[in-house]
């Protein structure tokens, strides 16, 4: 099922989630390990890491403005990438077909054939992008 955790002054920690998670907080971190569904997950105090299931190309959303973003995905899944970083640099280990102008702090492209859209801004960090 789906799962929706708020909260406006600590972090938010997830595991095992065996649907969709909507996760946001004002004042903290967010950890989620193993996401099998959409995930949208913000904070505009804190850093981001997700990992998200084998398999997984449903995508999502993940920002914060306060620190970096780690984000682990299945390489052979099907997604489209929008990552920037104004604070910083994005880097990668995914073999990403990238769609436009190629910069340090930002990364616009797809894994394999494309498909829905996974999200990553930071306006105060970097973000880095690893396979499973």
């Amino acid at each position: 099922g789906s799962l929706r955790a708020e909260t406006s002054g600590g972090p938010i920690r997830a595991e095992r989630i065996g649907g969709d998670l909507d996760a946001e907080t004002s004042g903290g971190s967010i950890h989620v390990e193993g996401v099998s569904g959409h995930l949208v997950a913000k904070t505009s105090g804190g850093e981001v890491e997700v990992v998200f299931d084998k398999g997984n190309s449903r995508g999502g959303e993940v920002e914060t403005s306060g620190g970096s973003i780690r984000v682990a995905v299945d390489p052979s899944v099907n997604l489209t990438l929008d990552a920037s970083a104004s604070g910083g640099g994005v880097s990668t280990d995914l073999p990403i077909t990238v769609q436009g102008r190629i910069s340090s702090s930002s990364v616009h492209g797809t894994l394999g054939a494309g498909g829905e859209s996974l999200r990553l801004h930071t306006s105060g960090g970097s973000i880095h992008i690893r396979a499973l």
